[in-house]
């Protein structure tokens, strides 16, 4: 078992999987000085890399030590969102109904779509084509099955016959094509791995023979398997939102660091934190060092005519930009309503005019929002439970805990089904929905006890 680590986190993840007996692999330079450690070529079985927006981090890899990782990473994140069948597991599946060009296939504890009109009844075996998410309903399957090896790919029912990862560059292109030809896998696609530029060529000759061999056994084995039965594990897939802040302090072990690095540079305040940590490395104060940072982030913040809010749900997984804010302070936001509606949780009118002074704290796991008629009278508070927003001079950005608490003509918490909807399906921990249920009482506790409210008034209930 080998894992690859990548991106901003990488040093810290590192450091966690090195510290629990697992090997890492294909280490950058940097890294391998952090902490001391061989350089290693060996290819890897698992990849944990940021994630697109660098939010969260992915796992994926080899099933079974890809379901390691995981279960060492878990316990330093927040919310985790795990695919409920492997990534290009293969599976038998019967055919129960055809609607237009599609079929919806039982496959055993799911169900399945595939893009194809198929014989209602067929059995077949199906490749699960794309992760199948916490809160999907469907299995996003294909009739065209991949199948890992060290360095290779092979998939079955694509016209082209070799693939190459976009990490390989022109020269080995050129001759992975020429080892390809030398291989007899039939109908088959070739598709090279990454870790083919770490392969050499005897070896990677002699995964190509072991793949196409346990292509073959798999496809035999699903002859005689009943439906639901999966015959090849595939991948697992899982995606991450870590704790930023542990995260933190597990990096300052290995090198200076600054609180909020882990969040500034999810989005891209690059500069001010690699400044900052020089400063620490060479004038200690790391405590008063990060909060400089960050009060200076927002002085900038102060300097934008309005900031995006990315508001991601937890149970969904959507990202729902809100109503950008106008800065009023470094904590607060001005957000002028431009169409009528109904305030959520309050059953209030909004109209045109209305506004919200959005409240936030960099190290507060809520957001507090008072709406205001365009009279200047309060409508109603909403407090949002959620992780400590990421802050950067133009944009907010933070996952949604589901529950919150409204203050209008009662103070109530509300959306608690949503937040054990969550739990249920293993994208919180009990014991985060358990820490949000007693923070919402206490925050409603708060509410009921004072006529007017700021956030620093809620920082007192943590």
């Amino acid at each position: 078992m080998r894992v690859r680590v990548r991106g901003i986190y990488s040093t810290a993840i590192t450091k966690i999987l090195l510290d629990k007996g697992i090997k890492v692999s294909h280490t950058s330079k940097i890294i391998r000085e952090r902490l001391g450690i061989d350089e290693s070529n060996e290819p890897p079985t698992v990849t944990v890399k940021d994630t697109e927006d660098k939010h969260a981090v992915l796992i994926v890899g080899e099933y079974n030590h890809g379901k390691r990782v995981y279960e060492i990473l878990k316990n330093y994140s927040q919310i985790q969102w795990k695919s409920k069948l492997p990534l290009h597991a293969i599976v038998k599946g019967r055919i129960i109904d055809v609607k237009d060009d599609r079929s919806i296939v039982d496959i055993g504890n799911f169900k399945g779509i595939v893009d194809e009109r198929l014989e209602v009844g067929e059995e077949l075996l199906f490749d699960v084509a794309r992760p199948f998410m916490p809160n999907d309903n469907y299995a996003k399957l294909s009739t065209k099955y991949t199948v890992f090896g060290k360095y290779v790919a092979l998939v079955k029912g694509i016209e082209r016959k070799v693939i190459f990862s976009r990490h390989i560059n022109k020269k080995l292109r050129e001759d992975l094509i020429a080892l390809s030809r030398l291989s007899d896998v039939k109908e088959w696609c070739i598709r090279w791995r990454s870790s083919a530029v770490l392969g050499k060529i005897e070896d990677m000759l002699r995964d190509i023979e072991e793949t196409y061999k346990k292509a073959l056994n798999i496809i035999e084995a699903g002859k005689n398997a009943d439906v639901g039965e999966v015959v090849y594990d595939g991948e697992f897939f899982a995606i991450l939102y870590l704790d930023k802040f542990l995260c933190d302090e597990i990096r300052n072990e290995i090198k200076p660091t600054i609180k909020y690095h882990h969040s500034l540079k999810s989005l891209d305040e690059t500069e001010i934190v690699d400044f900052s940590e020089c400063l620490i490395e060479h004038y200690g104060n790391r405590n008063d060092i990060s909060e400089i940072a960050m009060n200076y982030i927002l002085s900038k913040m102060c300097e934008q005519k309005l900031v995006k809010i990315e508001h991601i749900s937890a149970l969904k997984g959507e990202v729902v930009r809100l109503t950008p804010g106008k800065p009023l302070n470094n904590y607060s936001l001005k957000r002028v309503f431009r169409r009528a509606g109904i305030f959520d949780g309050l059953n209030v009118k909004k109209e045109p005019g209305d506004y919200d002074i959005m409240e936030f704290l960099p190290n507060a796991p809520f957001i507090l929002h008072k709406y205001y008629g365009r009279d200047g009278n309060l409508k109603g508070i909403y407090v949002n439970l959620n992780t400590p927003p990421d802050i950067s001079r133009n944009r907010i950005r933070y996952v949604d805990m589901e529950v919150d608490v409204v203050a209008g003509e009662e103070v109530r918490v509300i959306d608690v089904d949503k937040l054990e909807r969550a739990c249920e399906l293993g994208i919180l921990s009990e014991s985060i929905r358990d820490y949000c249920l007693n923070l919402a009482e206490r925050i409603k506790n708060c509410l009921e006890s004072r006529e007017e409210i700021c956030i620093h008034d809620l920082a007192k209930t943590l």
